[in-house]
């Protein structure tokens, strides 16, 4: 009985691999390619500074709101920057983030109020990190 039944499992072993072949065939895998290179970035401010080309003014709110930082204005924006779109991220001691926002460079520059999502306590932020992504 063993030799009838081996080449019964041997058969439909094959049955059940040429099937799963036949399943893998119609997927329609292409190769791709993937890549890495590297550019240089360029500045849209240039203005001398060791840190920051920006000036930074924390602006907090009033009410049920005070105390806590609704907004950030950041000034001395060049006019290169314009059309770009600025991120404000605000860290606490640790370098964690406690609050961030986002908001359009006029085509003039000059400055830009960053309305600030989370709206942390003044006393929790350390430090005001900014970046313009464009034009």
């Amino acid at each position: 009985m063993v030799r009838r039944v081996a080449p019964v499992l041997a058969a439909a072993a094959v049955g059940l691999l040429a099937l799963a072949y036949g399943a893998a065939a119609s997927l329609g895998i292409s190769s791709a390619s993937l890549g890495a290179g590297g550019a240089s970035v360029q500045r849209c401010d240039t203005s001398p500074s060791s840190s920051s080309p920006f000036t930074k003014t924390i602006n907090l709110g009033s009410g049920a709101n005070a105390g806590k930082v609704v907004s950030v204005t950041i000034g001395d924006v060049a006019s290169a920057c314009g059309g770009g779109q600025m991120t404000v991220v605000l860290t606490n001691a640790s370098g964690a983030k406690v609050g961030d926002g986002s908001a359009g460079v006029p085509s003039g520059g000059g400055s830009v109020t960053v309305p600030i999502d989370e709206q942390p306590s003044v006393g929790s932020v350390r430090d005001v990190h900014v970046a313009v992504v464009g034009p």
